[in-house]
């Protein structure tokens, strides 16, 4: 798809039919599932933090029911800290906010350096100058089926009761920074679930529902279903479900479109959680970390969720007291205070969701919200990008001249800024052990002025790691498949250092030559180069 068809298209929405008779929400009651779902998200994160990342092939163990070390307070970690933002970027811009000024609240509230995946890239997009929708699309953002937008979709919901079709729609928005297809249909069917809640208590309908507002096309929609169906076919045998899900759509492999990060199947084993936890909170959140993958992500979601549909009052006290009903920021978001009420962070979500349901047809009366119907409305499907499509995109605006070959996505490979010094440099990472990344360019040398190859290249600075002089790589330059210099880069010294480097090719002169430059893996321990440049030049 062009880049302006699939600019114009992002925006187009299809109006597939309506639903839902207007309905009331006790304000008393709406508050008090606000900061439920508060509560179930920083109540999950904090469980499930400890195996984050951990049973991908099987699930864990049903002895994990509890905190592993009891909290005093709920932490400021990214399945919360972007939805904190939000909620100070609405309270600035007001509900009519527009995915600019959130990228703008972003940038002013938290460096790049404290994200991770599909945020990182458009943290460094934004930094860039490329907004979103731009920062979150494949052609600039590798991790844009990532699960970012998912885990930071639940306030949408919780400031839209009873209306999927706000919350998804401002999930949409809030995608356009971080994510794209995939990742943002996750994001939309998050914040219609929480949205669903409000005013329906049945986990399959609102499951069901909820999928009403993603395209029926995607991969997303296909593993949600499939979820669904695995739940029906073994009611009481949730490992069997989650085997199924995982042996059909699990990818095995740390790439764009692969590992345990992407949005759709933790989607599935959100859903898988939900289901089998049948409205039971304790035995939902022990499923959403036990089915694994992002078990921190999940668990957030999942007991979000299940927060919202209970209230507050109705969690565990076991889960929710240890809490202190503080959230402690630190210094992490730079212009929020150092720690915050958990109960004001809903207080002020909720006066959100009463504006906004009045601004959308709503009304109060006599302590009852009078919620609007609502619309299924589903954006134009967007397909997620290949893995070779994104690697495609990774050397623009570095070297055009040079094609790329075997990028192992290892150690976010991509354009950085600055490093060790030096700006805009390119980082490279070998496919696997035996396969090497590669620059490939074909060219006919001048007869009678004989050129040079030059290069500076370096090794990865991982001071905080304690194997660090293991990261080193060998450089192997190739014309027309005959080895014509190789050198091992590494630290001096214990020290990195920056090798700038010439390789002559005047035996080429006046021939046709392909020329492949390689960043071969050495011992397999960081083998991540960084390039910051690769020219030709006369001699």
């Amino acid at each position: 798809m062009s880049s302006k068809k699939w600019f114009f298209c992002i925006c187009c929405l299809a109006i597939l039919c309506f639903s839902v008779s207007a309905v009331s929400l006790d304000l008393e009651t709406y508050e008090n599932k606000v900061l439920g779902g508060w509560l179930g998200q920083m109540i999950g994160n904090i469980f499930g933090l400890p195996t984050e990342g951990h049973f991908i092939q099987s699930p864990g163990p049903s002895s994990l029911t509890y905190y592993e070390t009891i909290p005093s307070h709920a932490l400021v970690d990214d399945d919360t800290f972007n939805e904190i933002v939000w909620l100070y970027a609405l309270e600035k811009y007001g509900l009519d906010i527009t995915s600019a000024e959130l990228a703008q609240e972003w940038k002013e509230q938290i460096s790049a350096g404290d994200m991770a995946c599909a945020n990182w890239a458009a943290r460094l997009n934004i930094e860039k100058g490329i907004l979103p929708p731009l920062s979150g699309h494949p052609s600039n953002n590798s991790y844009s089926t990532y699960i970012d937008a998912q885990i930071e979709a639940d306030i949408w919901g919780l400031l839209s009761p009873g209306r999927p079709d706000l919350a998804s729609s401002y999930a949409s928005l809030m995608s356009e920074l971080m994510n794209y297809s995939d990742g943002e249909y996750g994001a939309r069917f998050i914040a219609a679930m929480y949205a669903l809640v409000f005013i329906n208590d049945d986990i399959p309908t609102i499951i069901n529902k909820a999928l009403e507002f993603i395209p029926q096309e995607s991969r997303y929609y296909e593993v949600i279903k499939a979820s669904i169906e695995a739940h029906k076919e073994f009611p009481d045998r949730y490992r069997r479900a989650r085997s199924r899900i995982i042996s059909k759509y699990y990818i095995n492999k740390m790439t764009p479109s692969g590992g345990w990060v992407q949005a759709d199947v933790n989607g599935a084993m959100v859903v898988l959680a939900l289901l089998y936890g049948e409205r039971d909170f304790d035995k939902t959140i022990a499923l959403a970390v036990q089915l694994g993958l992002d078990n921190d992500c999940n668990a957030a979601t999942a007991a979000g969720i299940m927060g919202t549909l209970l209230g507050a009052d109705k969690i565990p006290t076991k889960w929710s007291e240890p809490l202190n009903n503080t959230y402690l920021n630190g210094k992490r978001l730079m212009n929020v205070p150092y720690s915050l009420a958990i109960s004001d962070i809903a207080a002020r979500t909720a006066t959100l969701g009463i504006e906004n349901t009045k601004k959308n047809g709503g009304t109060i009366k006599e302590k009852q919200l009078e919620i609007a119907d609502y619309k299924i409305e589903v954006p134009a499907y967007n397909k997620p990008w290949t893995d070779d499509e994104i690697a495609s995109t990774l050397c623009k605006d570095w070297n055009d001249n040079w094609k790329i070959q075997n990028i192992g996505w290892d150690m976010s490979p991509g354009i950085l800024q600055s490093y060790e010094g030096r700006s805009t440099v390119f980082s490279s990472h070998p496919l696997d052990e035996k396969t090497p990344f590669a620059f490939v360019r074909t060219v006919t040398l001048p007869a009678e002025t004989p050129m040079n190859l030059k290069l500076g290249v370096t090794s990865f600075n991982g001071s905080s790691y304690p194997d660090q002089l293991q990261a080193d790589w060998l450089l192997k330059v190739y014309a027309n498949d005959q080895l014509i210099y190789e050198k091992l880069i590494q630290r001096v010294d214990g020290k990195i250092v920056w090798y700038d480097l010439v390789v002559s090719l005047k035996e080429y002169a006046g021939q046709t030559v392909t020329l492949r430059v390689e960043n071969y893996p050495n011992n397999w321990a960081w083998e991540a180069a960084y390039w910051d440049y690769l020219d030709l030049e006369v001699q």
